[in-house]
């Protein structure tokens, strides 16, 4: 039933064995296919991950040089599979064990091609007098806005734009995936809600009956690491940091790269009857912002 996607690059042992883990400990008993695809070179090996995914009984695969950044990395590991449904989870995330459950209990056979429930989070925080804190939150849950799903489901694209779900609490429709091509692998950041904004599709080009909705599930299902070894966004666990030593310099690429193929709304874009204040947060989708305003 699902093909579960799990990209690494030079990750702690302890967060591969725990998101692997994870996979093993959940509630409900379905089938699932898993393929670990790692990126990480040789010579910055530190453990055989090979063997560690192996002993799990599922599928290691290295990433190819033609599948670039976590985006190919999950492009590669899709292509590997053949379940309807797709799964993500990345490396230095875990999932509770409440996550099939949850998502058996949202598939149905409406427009929807895309689900995604909420995530424990915690980041550091570095303060000059008493070093490093780490602060707690939630993230994925946006109940201010979250009634436009409902109001508006034909209109996902505008909110997805400004309320992102992470990959490792996301469910995508195979068959959906596959019409807009996977992920965009030139997009090393923002990579992930780009790929659903294209399967949900932009109100300003795509017809009515062509567009998919997107639906929250109301549940906290895994642990979103943010920190230096963070999947994508400035992470050295990231691919991006063997491409180019200025990641900021990368991310602003990305944001620009972003923006050209989802230009920002203008007001006139938005349906009526949208809530007060909503057309503030078509503006990006900036993971920092989103973190601090959800805490």
């Amino acid at each position: 039933m699902f093909d579960i996607i799990v990209p690494i690059f030079n990750i702690p042992q302890e967060f591969l064995e725990r998101a692997l883990d994870s996979i093993l400990n959940q509630e409900a008993d379905i089938p699932y296919s898993v393929f670990v695809i790692d990126g990480t070179p040789p010579e910055m090996a530190k453990y055989d991950a090979k063997a560690i995914v192996s002993s799990y009984g599922f599928t290691y695969l290295r990433q190819s040089p033609d599948h670039k950044l976590v985006g190919g990395a999950r492009n590669q590991g899709v292509s590997a599979g053949s379940n309807p449904y797709l799964l993500f989870l990345d490396g230095d995330d875990y999932w509770y064990s409440n996550w099939f459950s949850e998502c058996l209990s949202a598939i149905s056979n409406s427009k929807t091609a895309i689900w995604s429930a909420a995530l424990d989070t915690e980041y550091p925080v570095i303060s000059p007098k008493t070093g490093t804190h780490y602060m707690k939150g939630v993230y994925g849950h946006y109940p201010k806005f979250s009634s436009v799903l409902e109001t508006h489901p034909d209109y996902a694209y505008f909110y997805l734009l400004g309320h992102p779900p992470a990959p490792s609490a996301t469910m995508i429709e195979r068959k959906a995936y596959e019409s807009v091509g996977g992920y965009h692998e030139g997009l090393g950041i923002i990579e992930d809600t780009e790929l659903l904004l294209r399967i949900v599709g932009d109100p300003r080009k795509t017809p009515v009956e062509d567009r998919r909705h997107y639906e929250f599930i109301p549940a906290i299902t895994a642990y979103h690491w943010i920190g230096s070894e963070n999947t994508t966004n400035r992470g050295s666990q990231s691919g991006v940091s063997i491409l180019t030593e200025d990641i900021d310099g990368f991310f602003k690429e990305n944001s620009d790269l972003f923006l050209s193929l989802h230009p920002t709304p203008a007001p006139s874009d938005l349906p009526d009857g949208l809530p007060k204040g909503f057309y503030a947060t078509v503006n990006g989708v900036m993971r920092e912002q989103t973190i601090l305003t959800n805490i």
